[in-house]
């Protein structure tokens, strides 16, 4: 790494310079995804700052998910994250993320026709008493768990739902193709949150990790809710994207 300075005369502090300093090399391509970076002890000879300093630096990148540990191994550059802006525009994720060239895998955990609750009820504007296409899955790019994602879907609206086939498949376009269903607009709400236990356990992170919460409600032409769905997205392999206009 080409040197670089830190200022102790400034109120800004000496870990955040650093980690400033690391973020700048990791955006221009100086460090690259996969390299190794020095170790503490070199790290605090070459900015002349404690290892406790150094630690705090690399931990906040490690959390933005810049930077990744291996035990026993060290400090490396992780890949870039994923661009998760398929929400400014009406596609799905597993189409926007194919048409990204990505390798997408998707394992469905559970698909059950329920009676829905009172919540979901006033999300897809229907009696407490109808039911719905319950579906949970975990969504996988390049093998690796991205999202979780559980659908909400009107029974009476494509009873012959519940028997196709979901694996590693757009959802949205068999609803369109098969019950002519066609997403015309949606309602979202992005929120960050942490993961719980359980989403610890399908996103193979650590509980209390980043992550993004997006809840949907998807209607057709002619004003038809479709879908309610929630998705937890990884905060470590992705960011939000969005283009505004005047």
């Amino acid at each position: 790494m080409a040197d670089s300075f830190l200022d102790k005369n400034t109120p800004i502090p000496l870990y955040y310079q650093l980690k400033e300093i690391l973020r700048e090399k990791i955006e221009t391509g100086e460090l690259k995804p996969g390299d190794l970076l020095p170790s503490e002890r070199e790290l605090s000879e070459k900015y002349k700052i404690s290892r406790p300093t150094i630690r705090q630096a690399l931990k906040e990148l490690v959390n933005e998910g810049l930077l990744y540990r291996e035990k026993g191994r060290g400090t490396f550059v992780s890949e870039p994250k994923i661009n998760y802006g398929f929400i400014q525009k009406l596609t799905t994720f597993y189409d926007d993320m194919v048409e990204k060239g990505y390798i997408m895998r998707t394992k469905v955990l559970e698909k059950d026709i329920k009676l829905v609750t009172k919540v979901i009820a006033k999300k897809l504007n229907i009696e407490e008493n109808e039911k719905v296409i319950y579906i949970s899955r975990i969504r996988y790019i390049e093998n690796e768990p991205i999202v979780s994602v559980v659908n909400h879907i009107p029974y009476k609206l494509c009873p012959d739902l519940i028997n196709e086939d979901l694996e590693d498949k757009s959802l949205y376009r068999i609803l369109a193709e098969k019950y002519e269903l066609v997403a015309y607009k949606a309602r979202v709400t992005l929120e960050p949150i942490v993961a719980s236990e359980y989403d610890s356990e399908l996103l193979n992170i650590e509980e209390g990790a980043p992550i993004h919460l997006m809840q949907n409600i998807t209607y057709t032409k002619e004003n038809i809710i479709m879908d309610y769905f929630e998705s937890h997205f990884r905060g470590d392999k992705g960011k939000v994207m969005v283009e505004l206009y005047k």
